[in-house]
């Protein structure tokens, strides 16, 4: 059983707008909406990839309750905690024309400090029944910076892999409880770092330097580039095939589900990153945020390359 955690949870809703302009009045060729937030998208890859998954996380309001709603649709267990506040919506307009995707996120609700330990005690009794474990997205305003690394900690007491997918302090925070998989982008560990990573000599030194902090899969996300990560004997680069992309919001999440789909299913580590990859390079196919087929995804599967391009320093 794999388990998602989304602390800050939203309604997505695409717009299609063909040749957005600033300023101007626009009628959307489609809408789309559905339940969002980065853990909900890899709750849905999760499922869409045939296994058993659990989400949890907070929700409130009625823009919480139509998410409750959208996931039990997906015949996924929700297990998320009530909150008094209102869950968020986020907003995705598409331009096709120009190739173009403009985000306008809200912050979400503050989240109170009997909610906070509500969650906690709620998500130690989840953990007890699940053998891998993703975190993703940002915290909402109320919890501290070291939510994550928490949970974490309270994984750790049952042996679960987790997976971290955040940014910023919540990111380095979360370090320090050393997750199994991390992946940042490079925008990401320039904010936390304040390092440029612009050769592959400076990505080797960030994984070494991630490998040293404990981290045992971790993975520095290059968009179209592919990625790169630190396995148990070396430094390795991922490749993905060249494709026409539709939709790229939802893709990295869509690799984290795809990495938890292969630790659940017991694959090298190898195949767990071709299968986070195959699964990323899959929702770039879709208008919908993080959603993939497993036949699509099988095929890119397939298509990955994956070398080693360095050992271990000595």
């Amino acid at each position: 059983m794999i388990l998602t955690v989304t602390m800050n949870p939203a309604i997505d809703k695409i717009y299609i707008v063909e040749n957005f302009q600033l300023g101007e009045v626009h009628r959307p060729s489609k809408m789309i909406a559905s339940a969002g937030g980065k853990g909900l998208n890899v709750t849905r890859v999760v499922k869409l990839m045939g296994e058993d998954v659990t989400a949890t996380g907070l929700l409130g309001g009625s823009n919480g309750s139509y998410i409750d709603k959208k996931v039990q649709e997906l015949k996924v267990k929700s297990k998320f905690i009530k909150i008094d506040g209102e869950t968020r919506i986020c907003i995705n307009i598409t331009d096709n024309i120009n190739k173009l995707s403009t985000e306008i996120l809200e912050k979400g609700p503050t989240i109170s400090s009997d909610e906070a330990d509500n969650f906690v005690t709620k998500f130690s009794q989840l953990i007890k029944d699940v053998s891998v474990i993703t975190i993703s997205g940002s915290l909402p305003k109320g919890l501290p910076t070291n939510f994550y690394s928490l949970l974490i900690e309270e994984a750790k007491k049952y042996n679960t892999k987790v997976l971290l997918d955040t940014s910023s302090l919540p990111l380095l925070e979360g370090i320090k409880s050393k997750p199994y998989i991390i992946k940042p982008n490079c925008d990401e560990i320039k904010d936390i770092y304040n390092i440029d990573i612009n050769n592959d000599e400076k990505l080797i030194e960030m994984i070494n330097f991630f490998k040293d902090k404990g981290i045992e899969l971790p993975i520095i996300s290059r968009g179209k580039e592919g990625a790169i990560a630190g396995l148990f004997d070396g430094i390795y680069k991922i490749i993905t095939p060249i494709v026409q992309t539709i939709n790229t919001v939802g893709s990295g999440d869509s690799f984290i589900a795809g990495c938890a789909v292969g630790i659940e299913r017991g694959l090298s580590e190898i195949d767990i990153l071709k299968m986070g990859a195959a699964c990323g390079t899959a929702n770039t196919q879709y208008i919908q945020t993080g959603y993939v087929e497993s036949k699509i995804v099988t095929d890119y599967f397939n298509q990955i390359k994956i070398y080693k391009i360095k050992d271990y320093s000595k």
